[in-house]
């Protein structure tokens, strides 16, 4: 992912990196540290604040779009196979996928999960904290290094539902490692 700098930044540790207002970084990492993204400029790596940075969209990505001018939008792009993705009108919380192919935009549905599964996977009760984690919206759980969470839910294959000190709220699955009694 790309962002570009709107301000310039001097390092003064060893791990930050050095940029000028208006140069294209390179993220490489958004999830070590809530304050600093990793990113890479002109082959060197280390640490940026991310109020200095602004990350560029997707630019296949059209958000809440409708069937129609998704077409519209792809048939004026001059090459086959351009597509793009936007919120599924049907399903609400799901996506879906249009792909010039000739002169006809295809459209297919994109599913979080393979509804046809008829093996359930067995989710672990209890998980460990592996990292420090600050809530960034009301519906996250924070929760630091080394705290034990019961498992309530996964409700996506990335965020699991979780209850610690009381609270009930979602978190990410990888900052977590299941505890096997």
């Amino acid at each position: 992912m790309e962002s570009v700098a709107l301000y310039s930044f001097q390092a003064t540790e060893e791990d930050e990196l050095p940029f000028q207002k208006g140069d294209t970084l390179k993220i490489l990492n958004m999830e070590d540290d809530q304050n600093w993204y990793k990113a890479e400029l002109f082959g060197r790596e280390g640490f940026v604040p991310k109020n200095y940075i602004k990350v560029k969209p997707h630019p296949w990505y059209a958000g809440r779009i409708s069937r129609l001018l998704a077409e519209e939008r792809l048939l004026q792009r001059n090459h086959l196979g351009a597509f793009l993705i936007r919120d599924s009108e049907s399903a609400p919380g799901e996506f879906s996928l249009s792909v010039r192919m000739t002169t006809i935009a295809k459209e297919q549905q994109i599913f979080l999960w393979d509804e046809d599964q008829t093996q359930e996977v067995k989710r672990p009760r209890f998980v460990q904290a592996q990292f420090d984690f600050s809530a960034q919206e009301g519906s996250q759980l924070p929760f630091l290094r080394g705290d034990i969470i019961e498992v309530l839910g996964c409700p996506d294959p990335n965020w699991w539902q979780g209850k610690i000190y009381g609270r009930v709220g979602l978190f990410p699955r990888s900052y977590v490692h299941p505890i096997h009694k």
